[in-house]
Parts: C-alpha cells; structure tokens; sequence
C-alpha cells in the first residue's frame, strides 16, 4: 500500500480508499465541511484508479506527530486538548458518530496561528471501532516531552482526572479542560508584571487563541448521562495494515545545522526543532527575546518543511520583515542562507552550515 503525503506549502491532502459496498454520507460530509470550533478541513467523494475515496484538504502547518517532537508548554497542551474536545461536542450536537473521528496524532494536524487542531472525520455508512478518550490522552501525556515543571504538573493533573473518573462523560472532560485553561490564565496574569500598554497588546494578541468559559461553543448540561459518551474516536494505531484504507502520508525530512544570528548581540541560536518559536514569552518559545518589548510574546515561527526552511509571522503586533519587506500572518516565506529577517525591529540573519 502507498504511503506517500503530499505536502502543498499551508495545506495536506490525504486520501482514504472507501471499501465496496459502503456508502459516502453526504449529509454528514456537508456538516463536517462547514467550518466549525477550529477544523476547517474540506473532504470529498471522488475515484482514483476506479476505486473510491474519500479526498480531504487539511489547511495546516504541521502534523500533531511533527509538534510534540518539541518540548510542549502547559498551555500549548491544554489548547490542543480543548480545541479536540470543542470539535467532538460539536459533531455530538450535531448527532454525527464521534466514533467516526480518527482519534490519532498521525492523522491530526495543527493550525499554529491560533493552536486549533484539525480534525480528520469519516463520513461513512459502516460502523467503527470504538476507543476511548483517556487511552488517548494517556498516550499522549506519555509520549510528550515537558518543557517546565508546569507542563509537568498539567500532564499529571490529566492522568489523575481519568483515574478518579472511571466512566467518562465526554461533556464532564470539556467543562474540567475549559476550567483548568482559565485557571491557568489566571494563573499565568498574577505571575507576570507587564506595563498598561504592555497588558493591551498581550490582550489583543491573547484574544483569538485562548477562548474562556464563556467562549465555549454548547452548553453543557444538554448532554444525556448514557455510555454512547464513551463513543468518542476510534483506535487505527495499526491502520497502515489495514487493507481498507489508503493513506498518502508522508516523512519529514530534516535538514541538520541551521542557525539564526541575532544581529544585536551577536548571538547564534541554533534552529533544533522542526517548529521554532520565537518570542518574548516566557512559555511556548523556543528562542525568548528577553529585552525587547516591540517583540510579541509568540512572533514567529522558523519551520523546517522536508529540509526547506520557511518564516512565518504569528499574527504579531509589530509584524515580521523578510528582506525589508512585510509577512502577512499566516503566510509562509522560504528562508535561504544570508536571509535577513527583522521581528518588530530586532534583526536577525538565517545561515545554515
């Protein structure tokens, strides 16, 4: 079976063989196509070889396998759990199958503008194999590299949500994550000491990417007390063996010893992950400009695309310059040896050895 994935710049394609006899549910594919809570993939019928398949176009920038190669933050954690668990209970309200969610990091992709995770949905006429959120999040937490104790002790505190809830409700999960990012920000605005002006920008950056209680897209009560809550995503662990579906995938390929030059200070910073943050935040970047308040707390991204390395602005306050000349947020730019890119006004200088 093939195993290739076509990387387009910001966008996935993916390809699943639907077996004979099964039916494309189009009315379910129309939900899952309305963009939603974060996911806005597009996926549709269509033949290859005469066979038919199901075609998704996944606006992102990296796959979940590809972000948890770093050392991932408490609050990057507890977005990406949110942003899974606000999907299910959409699809939920919805009344489509969450079992039909291929609940699986290989087949997640993340959207890192604004954290949101998107979500692979098969709109199917079969029934699937059932898994359970908290062998989900067991894995993860176990597999995840921490950045700090905080990350640490989050990862904990999920572990110890399953082991004293021994029947899940999945409403129950989404009200616990909702509460535990809000008390993290708060968390997080009485240990830092910012300026007025400073506290405004943090504001308007923080906006878009930290939705608190009353942003939560149901309302909780509404969810009915039956195990069909424990129908939450189904386990392909083994899927490259299974002879049903097809999947275009494809490897990352890294291109070892690049490095930027901070041109104030002379400073060399290796580019070690395969999506480098940098910033003034003390959480989440992976290179903190520590003394310069024209930087965003996360301003841009250096990303390494099959060895090929692209700069990507975070919807920053100052904006980002590549060769004296503006990123648009969102867009990826490619990053050559000698590239001078500016963050606000602190410059920098791509080199590769």
């Amino acid at each position: 079976m093939s195993s290739d994935k076509a990387y387009l710049c910001d966008e996935y394609k993916m390809y699943f063989k639907v077996e004979d006899g099964v039916r494309v549910l189009h009315s379910e594919e129309e939900l899952y196509n309305s963009p939603f809570v974060g996911n806005n993939c597009f996926c549709h019928e269509e033949y290859i070889d005469g066979k038919k398949a199901l075609a998704y176009s996944i606006p992102a920038m990296v796959t979940m396998e590809q972000f948890i190669t770093k050392k991932i933050h408490k609050d990057e954690l507890l977005d990406i759990l949110f942003s899974i668990t606000d999907q299910l209970m959409y699809l939920k309200a919805n009344e489509l199958s969450i079992g039909k969610v291929i609940l699986n990091t290989g087949y997640m992709y993340l959207d890192l503008k604004n954290m949101a995770v998107q979500l692979i949905f098969l709109p199917l006429d079969k029934p699937m194999d059932k898994c359970n959120m908290e062998k989900f999040v067991r894995d993860l937490v176990n597999r995840l590299t921490f950045a700090d104790k905080k990350a640490s002790d989050c990862g904990y505190e999920l572990i110890k949500y399953f082991d004293h809830n021994k029947v899940f409700y999945l409403s129950e999960f989404y009200k616990f994550i909702i509460d535990f990012r809000n008390e993290s920000e708060v968390e997080s605005d009485a240990e830092t000491t910012v300026s007025a002006q400073e506290a405004a920008v943090a504001d308007s950056e923080a906006a878009p990417t930290t939705p608190t209680v009353s942003s939560a897209s149901f309302k909780l009560a509404k969810e009915k007390k039956d195990y069909s809550s424990m129908d939450i995503g189904f386990n392909i662990d083994d899927s490259a063996k299974d002879s049903s579906t097809m999947v275009l995938t494809g490897t990352l390929k890294s291109k070892m010893g690049p490095f930027i030059i901070r041109t104030r200070t002379g400073e060399r910073i290796r580019i070690d992950k395969p999506i480098f943050c940098i910033g003034k935040s003390t959480q989440g970047v992976d290179y903190q400009v520590t003394d310069n308040n024209s930087v965003s707390r996360r301003h841009a991204y250096i990303i390494n695309v099959n060895g090929v390395y692209y700069l990507r602005d975070n919807k920053s306050t100052n904006h980002t310059y590549l060769g004296g000349k503006v990123i648009n947020s969102g867009t990826d730019m490619m990053l050559i040896y000698g590239s001078h890119f500016r963050l606000a006004n602190e410059e920098f200088t791509f080199k590769e050895r």
